[in-house]
């Protein structure tokens, strides 16, 4: 299922470029959620994933496309919650801590396959945007990981207003890539590459755009262009 090759692909951030770390993941949770004496239990992990799709789902349904700055918030006591829980005053102290720990980049990292993957779309002429509903700040990504050779823009919900499905995030994307190349940049030149199939598969679609569904886990059995991992992007580019 390839297609011609882009001018520009997107890629989203979080479990697409960035790997959150162990601190975010079960025995993580149990961690800190033991500096304020609550025993959460890594075995209840799996409720604690559906707890966190289902709170991301209701807060989308009541706050439509505007960009969620609560979201790692809920998410966080969601996840504390699922996994046992304790008293309120301790959740939230440790809803705090884990989001405390969302802002610091040392506790994220590339994906092995992200280098490699954008250094032969440099070698083939296409240039490379960031795209995310992410409050992180992305030019400092760029900063912290060396990413400033690959990377020719950044857009983030955060400053647009808006999050990804909306158009007005992928707008904005365009525009800045007209602005950074010197021509304009038509969605159909254009590639979106993430994890989420509502986010970014979806919202690109709707948009004119192409879209790669980024599946690192083998979730999903979609009628969507899809890679397990960044290795496989080129080829489906026809680079």
């Amino acid at each position: 299922m390839s297609r011609p090759t882009a001018k520009l692909v997107l890629f989203d951030v979080d479990y697409t470029v960035l790997e959150p770390g162990e601190v975010f993941a079960a025995e993580g949770y149990r961690a800190i959620g033991e500096r304020y004496g609550l025993r959460l239990d890594p075995s209840r992990w799996h409720e604690a994933e559906r707890a966190a799709y289902e709170v991301v789902k209701r807060r989308r349904a009541e706050l439509g496309a505007t960009h969620d700055e609560g979201a790692y918030h809920a998410i966080a006591d969601a996840v504390i919650n699922a996994l046992g829980g304790g008293p309120p005053a301790a959740v939230a102290a440790c809803t705090a801590a884990v989001v405390a720990e969302w802002v610091r980049l040392e506790n994220f990292a590339l994906y092995d396959d992200v280098l490699p993957c954008f250094e032969r779309l440099r070698d083939a002429g296409v240039r490379i945007g960031l795209v995310s509903n992410s409050s992180h700040d992305l030019d400092e990504i760029v900063a912290s990981f060396a990413l400033a050779e690959y990377v020719a823009l950044t857009v983030a919900s955060v400053e647009v207003g808006l999050a990804k499905p909306s158009p007005a995030i992928f707008g904005v994307a365009l525009q800045r890539a007209g602005e950074v190349l010197g021509e304009p940049i038509m969605a159909g030149d254009t590639v979106m590459v993430g994890d989420s199939v509502e986010d970014d598969v979806k919202g690109a679609l709707a948009c004119g755009m192409g879209a790669v569904l980024l599946d690192r886990a083998g979730r999903y059995d979609l009628p969507f262009p899809t890679i397990r991992t960044l290795a496989e992007l080129p080829a489906l580019l026809s680079l």
